[in-house]
């Protein structure tokens, strides 16, 4: 099902028990109290048009007290400037419909918690702030376990108590920027290593988790969000004719598909171990690879010439999807891309879209936002209609349409704010609050716009680590349980992403079934372009089991219950479930002989089978 446009109550629904009733100020515009840092007034990135935009990456080499601070501030603001975007105390604690994430109130607390933890583990703080917040909002979920929403039951702190931490740790944060003597003027560079590493790790991690969040956003019925008066303005549309026509008319509302040669070429992925900026793990390495020629999609695919496989029927018909693919369209039930809002019967296939805050006369010219899923069964419709072969592209091929990056000065996200992307025709760094026309942006010296921005593009690989990459202490854990074949690589950054993710170097990842403000381009050719797959027979799209899941069920049925559920805040009466379930007393003994299996995990290797050796034990 496509997210609800309003709100359903069910007034015996366990997540009310969070409503304390007591948060009027949280249902109309905030005023001063709200902003624990910097108002948006105050804060640097406020525009002449009295919104705000992310700041330039900071230059590790180079970068001022200042300079650090006020990047520290454009994202803490920018946080609550999203924030601010939700209507009422429900939007704060109302899991989302689709029941595959924590409620907003966790996102809003789990950016600072990030900070405080990383910055003890780096020994750049030497206490806690509230060990209580620091282990029930350290830890998110990863989609489709079976434990991921049993906090969604749970009693959270007020939006209030929140508050009053995220104000806590701003000034602790500030305080090490001041006192810091790794920031002292003339500093040397500032790298992996320095403990200096977690504070610019804190920034990046709110950066990404302002643009998950703007999704969660996204997803919201209208009747709990509000444009918040400093996040910014959509993409200026021209004005639109509702009748003009019935249908988007290619070449009119939309520009007509056009793909363009590219010539074999070498490439070579992975950011210099001493590039003046923070990384993620997963980019560095490095990898050289030669490209074949092949064609590509001059833009992105917008959503009037995604309409045409909407029209055609494409989401009837499971020949177009993967299996499980198929899988989830049936399951959701799935008949136009999520965001697009039906303006009529269904059969007429005439939409209005959903933005962050509002609903709005169709761009046909925008991307189309989609999932892994949507974009490949896109492909393989389109292929049908051609006679021809389409795909998404590799990641050496997305390298092949870009523009070199080869010394600093080539890395706009280290140079440019969102008004100086803005000018260069780039949608990234909250250029603007919405996408913008696939024909309206950057062209490469390679004839492709939009290689950068507007929205992610999906990628054929699965996610995968460069040849000498390397776990980094600090995270261990940010990018390694993702190689597993079941994230796709998206690749290019989006209008919301700021920062790191905005960067040339950022190699992004989600499962196919999740949504991000993500597109796609066609690419035609022969051959696979070299896409990495880490497993064979659709593995990249399974969603249902991998080894982590199998340790989870078995500790969910033969576990202790101190083990099952170690927080004392969590819900206790949760565990031992399937013990309380067992029907008659012969299967309950046999659950109880279970209690008594040694179960051991083997790792064969790296990318191999596990084995599971059974021991019984008298």
């Amino acid at each position: 099902m496509n997210p609800p446009s309003t709100i359903a109550v069910r007034e015996n629904e366990p997540w009310r028990a969070n409503l304390r009733g007591n948060q009027t100020a949280l249902a109309g515009a905030r005023d001063e109290t709200w902003w624990t840092g910097k108002s948006p007034v105050a804060c640097p990135g406020l525009t002449a048009e009295g919104t705000l935009t992310a700041l330039p990456l900071p230059n590790l080499a180079t970068c001022t007290r200042r300079e650090v601070q006020d990047y520290f501030d454009s994202g803490w603001t920018l946080t609550e400037t999203l924030f601010a975007g939700l209507k009422g105390e429900e939007a704060f604690f109302r899991p989302p419909y689709h029941g595959l994430r924590h409620p907003m109130v966790f996102y809003f607390c789990h950016p600072p918690v990030f900070y405080t933890n990383k910055l003890r583990v780096a020994g750049l703080i030497s206490a806690p702030i509230n060990p209580y917040f620091e282990k029930l909002f350290e830890v998110g979920v990863d989609e489709m376990r079976w434990d991921d929403m049993s906090k969604n039951e749970m009693l959270w702190p007020s939006v209030d108590e929140v508050r009053a931490y995220r104000a806590a740790v701003y000034t602790t944060v500030s305080e090490v920027i001041a006192t810091h003597p790794g920031l002292a003027e003339g500093h040397a560079l500032i790298t992996l290593n320095d403990p200096l590493w977690a504070l610019f790790m804190g920034f990046e991690h709110e950066r990404i988790h302002l643009e998950t969040s703007a999704v969660l956003i996204h997803e919201l019925p209208l009747d709990y969000v509000q444009r918040p008066a400093a996040w910014p303005a959509l993409y200026p549309a021209a004005p639109h004719d509702a009748s003009t026509a019935l249908r988007p008319r290619p070449g009119t509302d939309y520009p007509v598909l056009a793909l363009r040669d590219v010539a074999a070429t070498r490439i070579t992925l992975g950011k210099p171990a001493d590039w003046p900026s923070y990384g993620w793990d997963n980019e560095y390495g490095s990898r050289s690879v030669r490209v074949e020629a092949f064609r590509a999609s001059t833009q992105l695919i917008s959503n009037g010439a995604f309409h045409e496989f909407v029209a055609a029927g494409g989401y009837r018909e499971e020949r177009f999807w993967s299996p499980t693919g198929w899988a989830w369209r049936s399951y959701r039930n799935i008949k136009w891309p999520t965001f697009w809002v039906p303006d009529g019967p269904a059969g007429l296939h005439r939409y209005k879209l959903r933005t962050l805050f509002e609903v709005i006369d169709m761009p046909w010219n925008w991307p189309a936002e989609v999932n892994g899923h949507e974009a490949y069964a896109y492909c393989q419709w389109k292929s049908e209609q051609d006679g021809t072969t389409y795909r998404l592209p590799s990641e050496n091929e997305h390298h092949a349409l870009r523009d070199p990056v080869h010394r600093v000065t080539d890395d706009l996200a280290l140079q440019c704010d969102g008004l100086a992307f803005r000018q260069r025709g780039i949608n990234l760094n909250l250029a603007y609050g919405s996408s913008q026309p696939v024909d309206a942006g950057h062209i490469t010296s390679a004839g492709f716009h939009d290689v950068f921005g507007n929205v992610w593009q999906w990628s054929a690989d699965d996610f995968n680590p460069l040849p000498g990459s390397e776990v980094h202490p600090l995270y261990d854990d940010f990018s390694s349980p993702c190689y597993d074949g079941q994230h796709q690589m998206m690749l290019g950054g989006a209008w919301v992403s700021t920062g790191e993710e905005a960067g040339p170097w950022a190699r992004f990842h989600f499962r196919p079934h999740f949504f991000q403000h993500a597109g796609f381009r066609l690419v035609e050719a022969a051959h696979d372009g070299g896409a990495i797959h880490l497993n064979s027979d659709d593995a990249a799209h399974q969603v249902y089991e991998d080894r982590q899941m199998v340790n989870d069920y078995m500790l969910l049925h033969y576990g202790s219950p101190a083990d099952q559920m170690p927080h004392a805040f969590g819900p206790q009466a949760a565990t031992e479930f399937p013990l309380r379930c067992a029907g008659c007393s012969m299967v309950r003994q046999s659950l109880v002989l279970a209690l008594s299996v040694r179960w051991k995990l083997v790792a064969l290797s790296a990318g191999q089978v596990s084995s599971w050796h059974v021991v019984i034990t008298k």
